[in-house]
This record gives C-alpha cells, structure tokens and sequence, in this order.
C-alpha cells in the first residue's frame, strides 16, 4: 500500500489492479486465520477467504465487480468459491459506492472535473469550454454593457476556465439570453460574453457527434 501511494502520488508508471488483488488477498487471509482461531469448527479453509477478500476488494477499486468475480472463478474453476466471491463482491460494491462513490479510476476523472458516473450529457458539458464559446463585448451598447455590470454584480457570471457545466444552470435558473464572461484572475474584468443559443447549439453538435461515435 506505501509503495502503490508513492508511485501514484509521485507520477511514476504503475497500476492497482494487480496491487488491489494482493492487498484484498491477504486482508482475506488474515480474516480468514482469525476466523479459525476463534471458530474452528465451523469455519472454512483460510484459502476461500483470501480469494473472496481478493475479489471484494479488487471490485471496489477497479468498479467492476462481474469482471473481478468471473476472473476470480476463472483462476479457481470452483463454483462454490464463485459464490462465495460473488457475495463478498456485492458487499463491497455497495460499501464502496455508499461511502466513496464510484471506483479508482472515476475519483480520478472527477478531480479533473470529468463527471462519467452522471452520464454522457453532463460530461459533454464539461468538456465544452467557455472560452471557446464566447463572443467579445466591444461592439456592445451602453445598455447592454450596464446589463452585464448588474449580472456580475449579482454573481450571474462565468470565467474563462468555466466550462458549460457552469454556465448552463444559470441560464436556466436566472432565464438569460446571456451571461459575462470575465478573467479568471481579475473577476471585475469582463472580457466576452456567452450567449445561451451558442451554448445550446454546441452542446447539440456535440450530442450528435456523441450519438454518431456510439452507433457507428
């Protein structure tokens, strides 16, 4: 566990996946001699509880609970151990979601601000940025212009690192045709504007290349 934590957190090469089996192995196997210290008579060999402690942890890391259980009884060719491993697996499954969320590699995504787990429409609108997307405001009105100081007064705003994921939900909540754009250092500096069709007609194009990618 030490040497998985130093390689991950120092960016080196290296996986989880044969480390979560060793980890989860051994958890089993200590489980398992504590287990026929105490109650000899009526537990079972200390191998099952490694190779159910082997797949209910891999599970939970990898988010794959069928893959692990069929990988698992492949190495044992047993069914009895196949279910076995099939309840330890669903135990850690729903341990895992309740209390972390998803597995390893959707922790990842979601530090980047990708959103996998809330589906294919939510990550769209977090891959589309806002500085793709907005106009600049020097050939605005005085009007408009005012219009834009009271919306970034009233926090009705995006920055150039917002992506519609952000933008979206004020254009729904507020009901705006548009919204400021402003430097991501200097809040008070508005440096375009992003108009709701713009953003709609992006995130439709991009539903449409989703949509074509999967059934071609």
């Amino acid at each position: 566990m030490v040497a998985v934590s130093i390689i991950l957190g120092g960016r080196m090469g290296g996986g989880i996946f044969s480390p979560s089996l060793m980890l989860g192995a051994l958890t089993g196997l200590a489980f398992g001699l504590i287990a026929s210290s105490i109650f000899p008579t009526v537990s079972g060999e200390q191998t099952i509880y490694a190779q159910a402690g082997m797949g209910a942890v891999a599970a939970a890391v990898l988010g794959a609970p069928i893959s692990t259980t069929l990988i698992v009884f492949e190495l044992t060719g047993d069914w009895q151990i196949g279910l076995t491993v099939m309840i330890a697996v669903a135990f850690s499954t729903i341990t895992s979601r309740r209390l972390v969320g998803g597995s390893f590699f959707l922790s990842q995504l979601e530090r980047r601000g990708i959103h996998l787990a809330k589906g294919p429409q939510t990550c769209i609108l977090s891959l589309l940025k806002v500085s793709n997307l907005m106009r600049p405001v020097n050939d605005f009105e005085i009007s408009q212009k005012t219009f834009l100081s009271l919306a970034l007064e009233e926090g009705n705003y995006v920055t150039t690192r917002s992506t519609l994921e952000d933008a979206m939900p004020i254009f729904e909540i507020k009901n705006l045709g548009f919204i400021p754009v402003t430097s991501d250092i200097e809040r008070e500096n508005i440096v375009g504007i992003l108009y709701f069709v713009d953003a709609l007609r992006e995130y439709n194009a991009a539903l449409v290349a989703n949509a074509s990618e999967e059934h071609s």
